[in-house]
């Protein structure tokens, strides 16, 4: 009788593991990764552009304008790989991303993206009905909102509804991919230029051998009492890069992880996504050239001993 009844235990159990695992495999995604559980899967490649011709073609319908936006044709994709993203929280509802010919960055209502699209993630995206915008001048996708006030149109946010059905993965994350443009030391004035600047926007560069202006010690990246007249974002200049037209330096949020540490002292390697700043087409200063860090890793200290 104890064996008929252990028998009938076993049964049972196997009877309740099978509905388990039948309830698993319905809703369960793959976890190689070759299906992502997110974006639009049934995305294919039909009218993929570069971005330098995106760029060249709806830049040129917003000719001298700081703040605009134009729809952008249906149909048009780009694929690209995402160069930066909000893992440390100084990049805020954007996705960077860069082909072979430059970079764009995407305005999304969402925040994690890191989580779905790290660094070095390929993306095929859907622009069709999107708009291409300018906001004071730096180059971006979203949707147009409309200051009445000010009449101003800017590129503003895509809904996260929106947005998943726009992108399809591609592949798996290769961050090695990801590999900025260089600017030596002698390089970095070209930047002055804004031909120059407008042609990097978007991208990821490296400048070469750069000093902060007001490293002194104390002052920190992007202190909120500072930051609270300039929209919760601090830019930090570097020597020889302060004076009108010549503006280079680093823009960081008040909210990223590394806000409140202390600037390095000394030469610096600093990686970011370069972006451009003007605040009317008759600015005394002209553009001004901002990178945005993805993390506090991407400033390498070449002098170490004047940090100590």
């Amino acid at each position: 009788m104890k064996s008929l009844k252990y028998l009938k235990l076993a049964l049972f159990a196997l009877v309740i593991g099978l509905s388990a695992t039948s309830c698993m495999d319905d809703d369960w995604t793959d976890p190689t990764g070759e299906v992502a559980p997110f974006g639009n899967n049934q995305l294919q490649e039909t009218n993929v552009v570069n971005i330098a011709d995106l760029k060249s073609k709806y830049s040129a319908l917003l000719k001298d304008k700081v703040n605009d936006t134009v729809r952008i044709a249906d149909g048009v994709q780009i694929k690209a790989r995402v160069t930066g993203n909000d893992i440390s929280g100084n990049i805020y509802n954007q996705i960077m991303l860069e082909d072979a010919t430059g970079g764009i960055v995407i305005s999304v209502a969402q925040g994690g993206m890191c989580g779905q699209l790290p660094i070095g993630q390929e993306v095929l995206i859907d622009l069709g009905g999107l708009y291409y915008g300018a906001y004071r001048t730096q180059p971006q996708i979203g949707v147009p909102y409309t200051d009445f006030k000010k009449n101003q149109t800017y590129p503003s946010r895509i809904s996260r509804t929106e947005w998943q059905t726009r992108f399809k993965i591609l592949g798996k994350a290769d961050a090695s991919l990801v590999v900025p443009h260089v600017f030596e030391t002698s390089e970095i004035s070209t930047l002055n230029n804004e031909t120059v600047a407008h042609k990097y926007t978007g991208q990821i560069v490296t400048l070469k051998g750069v000093e902060f202006d007001t490293a002194d010690g104390t002052v920190t990246f992007a202190p909120e009492a500072e930051g609270a007249a300039t929209g919760y974002g601090v830019t930090r200049y570097f020597k020889g890069y302060t004076a009108q037209k010549k503006q280079i330096g680093i823009r960081t949020s008040c909210y990223a992880k590394f806000a409140a540490e202390t600037l390095p002292k000394g030469k610096l390697n600093v990686t970011g996504i370069l972006t451009v700043y003007k605040t009317s087409a008759t600015s005394s200063y002209g553009t001004t050239v901002q990178l945005v860090l993805r993390s506090q890793s991407d400033i390498e200290v070449l002098e170490p001993e004047k940090n100590k």
